[in-house]
């Protein structure tokens, strides 16, 4: 089927200045871009002036089991999302053997529908996503916790050279069956106990693939500059790319490290990503300092999280603009934002709801609580499942991050209990908020670091530009496009997204949200792709 789009403001990908012109689609590729095309086609689109782009990539999506939900793709395809990027922060769900799976979704930070996990590996994990068919593109990494969980357990010992062996193995077959690189969460449990021997094991396992490591470093505020310094002693060491997932810098006390911050990604040549907003979220597990959980397994933590002595002292380090432990980097949240930043977002009971959307601070006066012995009750009475949104810096710190050339756009996506704005909104926020209405970048320069960046850091063959020979993956917006979702209202879709293809075929028409399933599975190590 050719389909020509007429009429368009082209805006192909490359950073270059948009121009009037025509787009060919000829079955699932483009077949031309030009300021007139004259050939004869199956269906014509006027777009009357509107803005044609290549489809936008997500580059950091924890949206892994978003394909078996019956919400799937929805939020993100309204924001003219065409291709997703998803295992990353060492958090995933493959590879991971049957007899594991029950344990790692009690904990499971990303999300946990209620689907059957019909897979073990990153091949079978395909073909159940090929079964019930993509909205979208879909790339994966190698999630680091995951393989460490599949070695160590619980355990906070360093891994041994035969168990460093295995850990290669497992990170090669991952690589080998299609994985992108290997993503690192050195924040999460249990990957927050590799030593340096660990991390470089899998770095060379990326290098010897000539695949990237994409890393949620040790640190995000007091220690970054160290945390930084470190993965790039690694990456150079073992001659692999890295990436830096989310940049941000946690806590007021550090915006002025900003500056040395982007030196660094600037003298090493790094890539990088971040969303569009001053806040963040994550589990609220990732507020106690690494030395508790080191000390307690995670079966045995809840219990301890109980015990006069023990709050005592989480309290007395909360309290504190100090590490608690010299040497081991911390993002101690509730000293650098305060608790009156931390809202709580997701919960599991249904006696625990009423707390969604207040902050710790609030729910502890309501209940005449400490804020760390109400923290602490939450998590236990929640079995540590509870998510939290957290206001981590100034929005004008977040503006001149993304005004850096080497940094590129992700959702950093997870679904389950009250949203985080960015599920819906991210794209359309730069494109409304930081092009439009603060002119930070030319929207050339935007919707470049939105695809065609993304997928030459990344490899993705032949997407993210509008040329001849590339994949149809087109969005095409009007003037009026703009995210709607607050923290009070995160669900509401983005609007002004008139029309989107993947792979040539229609998912958005007219505004309208259409049930085609037109995506493939990405794979990275022979280029190909398992299409549905």
């Amino acid at each position: 089927m050719r389909q020509l789009i007429r009429k368009a403001t082209v805006i192909d990908g490359s950073g270059g200045a948009a121009f009037k012109g025509d787009v060919l689609i000829d079955n699932q590729m483009i077949a031309d871009v030009a300021p007139l095309i004259t050939a004869a086609a199956d269906n014509v689109i006027d777009a009357d002036g509107a803005y044609v782009a290549p489809g936008f990539i997500d580059v950091h999506s924890h949206a892994d089991l978003a394909t078996f939900s019956p919400q799937g793709f929805k939020p993100k395809v309204l924001q003219g999302i065409t291709t997703e990027l998803v295992g990353l922060c060492g958090l995933g769900v493959a590879p991971l053997p049957k007899a594991l799976q029950d344990e790692v979704r009690e904990r499971l930070i990303i999300g946990n529908p209620a689907v059957d996990w019909n897979w073990d590996d990153f091949t079978s994990y395909g073909l159940a996503l090929k079964q019930r068919g993509l909205e979208v593109n879909l790339s994966f990494f190698v999630p680091h916790g995951l393989l460490r969980y599949q070695i160590c357990g619980n355990s906070c010992l360093a891994m041994d050279k035969n168990q460093r062996r295995k850990l290669a193995q497992l990170a090669d077959e991952a690589l080998g069956a299609g994985a992108r690189g290997i993503s690192l969460g050195l924040i999460y449990h249990p990957a927050l106990f590799s030593d340096q021997r660990e991390l470089l094991t899998l770095a060379q396992v990326a290098a010897a693939h000539h695949k990237p490591l994409v890393v949620h470093m040790r640190s995000e505020s007091d220690e970054i500059l160290e945390a930084l310094q470190e993965m790039i002693a690694l990456s150079q060491q073992a001659g692999c790319q890295l990436h830096i997932s989310h940049l941000k810098l946690i806590g007021r006390r550090n915006a002025s490290k900003l500056t040395s911050l982007l030196a660094l990604i600037d003298r090493h040549e790094l890539t990088f990503d971040q969303y569009p907003y001053h806040y963040g979220s994550t589990t609220l597990l990732s507020i106690l300092p690494p030395s508790l959980i080191r000390t307690y397994a995670p079966e045995a933590l809840m219990s301890a999280l109980r015990a006069p002595a023990v709050r005592r002292e989480v309290r007395s380090w909360f309290a504190e603009r100090i590490l608690p432990q010299a040497g081991e980097p911390w993002d101690n949240l509730p000293a650098l934002l305060g608790w009156d930043n931390i809202l709580i977002c997701e919960v599991e009971s249904q006696a625990a709801q009423q707390w969604l959307g207040c902050s710790i601070a609030e729910c502890a006066l309501k209940t005449d609580q400490h804020p760390v012995d109400f923290a602490l009750d939450l998590l236990i009475s929640e079995r540590g499942n509870v998510r939290m949104i957290d206001y981590f810096m100034d929005e004008e710190l977040v503006e001149r991050i993304f005004q850096h050339p080497r940094g590129m756009v992700g959702t950093d996506t997870i679904f389950g209990g009250r949203l985080h704005p960015r599920v819906c909104g991210s794209f359309p926020r730069i494109i409304h908020q930081f092009v439009t209405q603060r002119q930070l970048l030319p929207l050339e320069q935007a919707v470049h670091k939105m695809t065609a960046l993304s997928a030459d850091t990344f490899s993705l063959n032949k997407r993210g530009k509008l040329a001849p020979g590339y994949y149809a993956d087109i969005c095409l917006f009007d003037a009026n496009f703009c995210d709607n979702s607050t923290i009070e209202q995160p669900e509401v879709y983005a609007t002004g997204l008139r029309d989107l293809w993947v792979n040539g075929r229609r998912k958005v028409a007219h505004g309208d949200y259409l049930e085609t399933r037109s995506g493939q599975l990405l794979l990275a190590s022979s280029g190909a792709s398992l299409s549905k």
